[in-house]
């Protein structure tokens, strides 16, 4: 992994500021004069307009970087809208020349790396529509909405004000009471602005159809596809991945509710009952605080490769780390890249559980991804979505044999279990929330607040059964208003994909540890020049939509680790 290249602009110039329109203007008009008329001549080309790409984008990232640290600062909120409304559109207009300047070479003068990249960017050409790109821009604003909607979720609990997140170690209290008490308060403050949620969600769905529209698109889902770029599967993969969770994950998670069930000596499991030690342990308390997370997070990223805790700090040293749970900071974690330093960034929101351990280890495999294939042009790193959660899962199963780091022996047992159960637990739910998509954008009643709901509580019975919602039907309705539906459309079964793959990572590296690290780094490098089968190959696992044999043989190695 080479850190310490750095990649000056060669275009533009230093003074170029990539978020005013008439430099930006400039700048593709000098990409639009340039001769393509050689293949050394295209490769320059190529280099020029990767270099304004990554300005462009890195604006965009600061940008939505910034609003999330804080919802409530105006001025931040203000310069994501100028991205948002000005700049995105712009682009999107500009760049749609570059595309079709790109499919117009001759296929002799495309490097080997682009090849995958030429596709994607041959059905971005097929969706474009200039009609869209206001379209686009007004989505950006509204998904900065529930940025804000979700942002400012508060309420008072034990006499101190707190946000959702801060309520999560509660509902791993031994406490019932206390349990049932924090995740009502929880789902209080999404229930207070259910109505809010639902309007911006059909301004979202109505929106999402015009896109699909005016490309020509028989609904948005064969939009989004496209947009996706999901090469190498169909609907009809996706459908039957869903149908194999359904015969293979969900019994194997019934059996181990049951078991949770009679430990606990319930009839029933409600919602406040399913993440609790079901021996009644107390949840581990793995950091004193935000420096001494850091610290184990790193010590275990050395241990399992040097390179992984030297990216770690650099990010850290460069203020790249957001780790603080605080009022008006957006909810949730993530990474994002800086394409032009070629350099990635972990937003998250600490609150004192393992919880925090797992995610950070979790955020930073999507920033050593990132920075594993920082020496490719912006083209060929862009790596697809689906491999890009095998690199963060993968490194949360790797972490494993170092976590006397962050636990004693008794909790390093138990822990053990907890993640190994939560990745049987997680792909109902990721089933659940696909199908649920696949369906709001095919089917007319998606327009209608209770037809969702009645929808969702319908897919609750078919793919998590074990849990009791009777009496909290209100609740269990607004499950859909989830993150991802509004901010990311679709973008969820990538999540499943990679699961699958992470835990063959998981079976490979008991086998041979040092060779199933060496795959998964190798992997990391190669971006998208590959194809997303061949990526999960180099890693030394097989892509399950392709082979979905592989669910049913994980799934019973997994359960055998759990002794079900």
């Amino acid at each position: 992994m080479d850190l310490k290249t750095k990649y000056p602009r060669r275009f533009l110039s230093e003074d170029d500021d990539m978020e005013n329109p008439g430099t930006i203007r400039a700048a593709y008009a000098r990409l639009e004069e340039m001769p393509m008329e050689t293949e050394a001549a295209t490769a320059e080309w190529l280099d020029a307009w990767s270099e304004v790409m990554s300005a462009v984008q890195e604006k965009g990232s600061k940008a939505y970087f910034a609003m999330t640290r804080n919802t409530k600062d105006e001025a931040a909120g203000k310069a994501y809208e100028h991205i948002a409304s000005v700049v995105m559109p712009l682009v999107g207009e500009l760049d749609e020349s570059m595309k079709k300047r790109f499919m117009a070479l001759p296929e002799k003068w495309i490097p080997k790396n682009y090849a995958i990249a030429r596709m994607n960017v041959q059905w971005a050409v097929e969706i474009f529509r200039k009609e869209n790109l206001p379209l686009l821009s007004e989505e950006m604003m509204l998904k900065s909405q529930y940025q804000k909607i979700s942002g400012g979720w508060e309420t008072d609990f034990d006499g101190k004000k707190v946000t959702p997140q801060m309520l999560n170690p509660f509902l791993k209290s031994p406490d019932r009471i206390l349990r049932e008490k924090a995740w009502r308060a929880r789902v209080s403050m999404q229930f207070a602005d259910t109505k809010k949620l639902d309007e911006l969600f059909e301004k979202m769905l109505d929106l999402r159809n015009k896109l699909a529209a005016n490309a020509d698109m028989n609904n948005y889902l064969d939009y989004r596809y496209k947009e996706l770029s999901r090469l190498s599967y169909t609907r009809k993969d996706t459908k039957a991945f869903r149908d194999a969770i359904h015969k293979y994950v969900v019994p194997a998670v019934a059996k181990m509710m049951e078991r949770r069930k009679e430990k606990m000596g319930l009839d029933t499991l409600h919602p406040w009952d399913t993440t609790v030690d079901p021996d009644g342990a107390e949840p581990p308390k793995v950091y004193t605080d935000l420096d001494d997370l850091k610290k184990k997070a790193a010590k275990v990223l050395n241990s399992i490769d040097g390179e992984f805790e030297e990216a770690f700090w650099l990010m850290d040293g460069m203020g790249y780390l957001d780790l603080e749970n605080r009022p008006g900071k957006a909810p949730g974690a993530y990474s994002n890249d800086f394409a032009e330093e070629r350099m990635a960034m972990i937003f998250g929101n600490a609150v004192g559980t393992s919880d925090d351990f797992d995610t950070l280890i979790h955020e930073s495999g999507h920033s050593i991804h990132t920075l594993s294939c920082r020496q490719l042009p912006l083209l060929a790193r862009s790596y697809p979505l689906e491999f890009a959660e095998v690199a963060s899962m993968s490194l949360e199963l790797l972490a494993r044999p170092y976590w006397d780091t962050v636990y004693n022996e008794e909790d390093r047992k138990r822990i053990g279990i907890e993640q190994l159960q939560d990745l049987l637990k997680f792909l109902p739910f990721m089933a659940m929330l696909d199908e649920f998509q696949d369906w709001v954008y095919t089917n007319p009643d998606g327009a209608c607040p209770e037809a969702r709901c009645n929808y969702w509580r319908g897919l609750g019975a078919k793919y998590i059964p074990y849990v009791d919602y009777s009496d909290l039907e209100q609740f269990q309705g607004m499950g859909w208003q989830y993150l991802h539906v509004y901010e990311v459309p679709l973008y969820y079964v990538e999540y499943g994909i990679a699961q699958v793959g992470a835990m063959q990572v998981f079976v490979n590296s008991l086998e041979d540890y040092p060779k199933a690290v060496k795959n998964y780094k190798h992997a990391l490098t190669l971006g998208t020049t590959v194809s997303l089968p061949e990526l999960f190959e180099a890693a030394g696992v097989k892509f399950v939509l392709k082979n979905p044999e592989v669910l049913e043989r994980v799934t019973k190695e997994i359960s055998k680790l759990i002794d079900l």
